[in-house]
C-alpha cells in the first residue's frame, strides 16, 4: 500500500511538472467549464486572390473536425485592409482568445503594433505566409517558398536547355514586399538563374533583375499587369520575351493580359503558382505554361494540427526552422497540361 501510494504521488508530480513546462492556448475558464477551445482566423478575403477563398473553406472544415470554437475574420489585400487586419488581432486577442491563425495582409504592420509583444500568453501560427523578425510567431504553416521559386526557375531552365538555343529573353515579375514570400520565391529562382543572367545567356532586355526592380505593387491582377507593360516597353512592336517568370498565377494572368493588349497572339513560357481554377483553363488553352500545386488542403491539415497541439499541451517536432520558428511544409506539385 505504502509503494502504490509513493507511485500515485511520484505520478502526480510529473505530471505536473510536464503541465507547467509546456505552454498552450488553453485557458483554466474553459476547462472548468468544458468549453470547446476559442481560435481566431485572421485570412485575406479573395478579392485579389481567388484561393484565398479556398484556404477559409479548407480551414474552417479543418477547425470543426477539430471541435475547436473556431471564428474567422477577413480583409482585403489593401494597406486599408492590412490595417483592418491589425485591428482585427487586437480585437480578438482582448477578447481573451489565446490562438490565432494569421495570413498576413502586411507582416510589419502586425510587428510594428507590438501585439504580440505585449501579449506574450497568446500562440500565433502563420498559416502560409510567414511573419518576419517576429520571435513571438509559435510556428509556421506553409509550402517551402524557396523551393516554390526553384522549381519554377529549374522549368524555365529545362525548356531552354531543350531549345537549343544559345541564348533566350526573360523578364520577372514578383509580387510585394508586404508578403515575405514574395522575396523568398524570388531568392529560391536566382539561386538557378543568376549565372544564366550574369552570363548573358538569359538576357533580360528590361534590366530589371534585383527584387526591388520585379516586385510589384500588391499581387493584384492588374498590378501585374502593370508591372508586364513597364517590361515589354524594352521591346519592340510585336516583341515578346521568350520566357516569363511569374511568381503566382495573379501574376501570370497580369502578364498574359499586358501580352494580349500588346498584339502578341503565341505567349512565351509563363510560371505561376497557386494552381487557381483560371491559371488552370489558361495552361489548357496554352497560355500559361505550368503552375505549382501547394496542396492548400495539406497546408489547412497541418495549421489545424499545429493548433491542436498548442491547445493540448502536446508540442509536434520538426527539424525544419525559420529564423528559429518552427515550420511545417505541405508538398508542392509541379502543374502542366499533361496532368489536367
Amino acid at each position: 500500500m505504502k509503494n502504490k501510494f509513493f507511485w500515485l504521488l511520484t505520478t502526480i508530480m510529473m505530471c505536473g511538472a510536464m503541465t507547467t513546462g509546456l505552454t498552450s492556448c488553453s485557458d483554466s475558464d474553459d476547462n472548468n467549464n468544458g468549453n470547446q477551445k476559442r481560435v481566431a482566423v485572421l485570412l485575406p478575403d479573395n478579392s485579389r486572390i481567388a484561393r484565398w477563398g479556398i484556404d477559409k473553406a479548407n480551414l474552417e472544415e479543418v477547425m470543426a473536425s477539430y471541435g475547436f470554437n473556431a471564428k474567422f475574420y477577413v480583409a482585403p489585400e489593401t494597406p486599408e485592409g492590412a490595417a483592418q487586419q491589425v485591428e482585427q488581432l487586437r480585437s480578438v486577442i482582448n477578447d481573451g482568445v489565446k490562438c490565432i491563425v494569421v495570413t498576413s495582409i502586411d507582416y510589419k504592420k502586425i510587428n510594428q503594433s507590438e501585439l504580440l509583444e505585449q501579449h506574450p500568453d497568446v500562440k500565433l501560427v502563420c498559416h502560409d505566409r510567414f511573419i518576419q523578425d517576429n520571435p513571438r510567431i509559435a510556428y509556421l504553416s506553409s509550402a517551402d517558398t524557396k523551393e516554390v521559386g526553384r522549381t519554377q526557375a529549374q522549368f524555365l531552365l529545362n525548356h531552354f536547355h531543350a531549345s537549343g538555343k544559345t541564348s533566350m529573353t526573360l523578364e520577372i515579375l514578383q509580387g510585394p514586399d508586404t508578403d515575405v514570400n514574395a522575396k523568398d520565391y524570388y531568392d529560391g529562382a536566382m539561386e538557378l538563374l543568376k549565372k544564366y543572367i550574369d552570363g548573358g545567356v538569359l538576357v533580360v532586355k528590361s534590366g530589371k533583375t534585383s527584387y526591388d526592380q520585379v516586385k510589384a505593387d500588391s499581387w493584384d491582377v492588374d498590378d501585374e499587369k502593370k508591372a508586364m507593360k513597364d517590361r515589354l516597353a524594352s521591346y519592340g512592336a510585336g516583341e515578346r520575351p521568350d520566357m516569363v517568370l511569374a511568381a503566382t498565377d495573379n501574376a501570370a494572368q497580369g502578364a498574359i493580359a499586358a501580352l494580349e493588349e500588346a498584339g502578341v497572339a503565341n505567349m512565351p513560357v509563363i510560371t505561376g503558382q497557386d494552381n487557381s481554377a483560371k491559371s488552370q483553363d489558361y495552361i489548357k488553352s496554352g497560355k500559361q505554361t505550368m503552375t505549382i500545386d501547394k496542396n492548400l488542403k495539406d497546408m489547412a491539415y497541418n495549421t489545424g494540427m499545429i493548433v491542436n497541439s498548442l491547445i493540448s499541451n502536446s508540442p509536434i517536432q520538426t527539424s525544419q526552422r525559420i529564423s528559429g520558428i518552427p515550420v511545417i511544409y505541405s508538398k508542392i506539385t509541379l502543374m502542366t497540361k499533361d496532368r489536367y
